[in-house]
């Protein structure tokens, strides 16, 4: 053991008896280290779901580390939803709520939309799982579930004409669809790319006609899934997706050079206006008023 490793180090105790042997881990990723090891415990069934943690003495003398990198490993185990962390009782193994793993996967996919990168590989990823999402529902759904779906599809042609009514009923209807598939992870990418979803529609629905293509397109994804025809519903939200996202970007495009023009037609005006003001024979800047009647008289006198 290397100098400063022995277990006494950090905790001022060696391992107690009945546990693992020690395995001490290198001080740069002992947190780490710890969670991932955890973390593949939990993954393999030794720990139970819902179980309780060893206490923290029993961590540190199983890892061979000190108190603060076990309390760092459960507050990373606990941000990636996998443990329950309370004052006054042990860690627990989480339940299986995504509630925590839902918002961070969206607070990553807000980072990523920033940039144009980013958001290609977004536009990517959802191109290839909502038109597979919709080949899953042609597939899959039942009366109810067409029935539901062409409720969402009405609702959402009713509101053609009124911005925010569309945008809003459009993403309900995308939701319909993560919903029919009963599949927990589709309802989760549904959750984390909604924020950037509805920035897509509220940018796209300012282009003349953008709202009556996204209804047309909607239809006929309706229409294929109504069919139980899942190569039909494929395809047809995938040029769905890809007409949402060529208008997404004509949008932001045109946007900007709007604003750009706006910005030297502005800057124009205000430069014909200063020359027009100072042009004609050269001007010396404004000199005291002219002598009144009683400078007249001051002189003569």
């Amino acid at each position: 053991m290397a100098p400063g490793d022995d277990p006494r180090d950090r905790t001022g105790m060696r391992p107690s008896g009945g546990t693992e042997p020690p395995s001490p881990i290198a001080r740069r990723t002992r947190a780490n280290e710890v969670a991932d090891r955890i973390e593949r415990q939990i993954a393999a069934g030794e720990l139970a779901v819902d179980g309780e943690l060893p206490g923290h003495r029993e961590l540190m003398a199983r890892f061979g580390v000190g108190r603060p990198a076990v309390r760092e490993a459960l507050f990373l185990l606990a941000q990636k939803g996998l443990v329950d962390v309370a004052n006054g009782r042990r860690a627990r193994v989480a339940t299986g709520g995504n509630d925590v793993v839902v918002a961070q996967l969206a607070a990553v996919s807000r980072r990523l939309t920033v940039t144009p990168r980013g958001q290609e590989h977004v536009e990517q990823a959802r191109l290839l799982l909502e038109s597979g999402l919709a080949w899953l529902c042609a597939r899959v759904a039942t009366d109810e579930d067409v029935a539901r779906l062409k409720a969402a599809l009405d609702a959402n042609v009713a509101a053609l004409g009124d911005k925010a009514a569309f945008v809003r009923t459009d993403v309900a209807f995308h939701f319909e669809l993560a919903a029919i598939s009963r599949n927990p992870v589709f309802l989760a990418i549904h959750e984390v790319v909604v924020d950037w979803l509805i920035d897509q529609r509220t940018t796209t629905i300012a282009i003349p006609d953008a709202d009556t293509l996204s209804a047309r397109d909607h239809t006929a994804i309706y229409e294929a899934i109504a069919a139980r025809d899942p190569a039909r519903a494929f395809h047809e939200m995938a040029s769905h997706i890809r007409l949402v996202s060529e208008l997404y970007h004509e949008a932001k495009r045109l946007a900007d050079d709007v604003l750009r023009g706006v910005t030297r037609d502005v800057a124009r005006r205000f430069e014909a206006e200063r020359a027009a003001m100072w042009a004609g024979p050269a001007r010396s800047p404004p000199g005291p008023p002219a002598p009144g009647p009683a400078s007249a008289r001051g002189e003569r006198g």
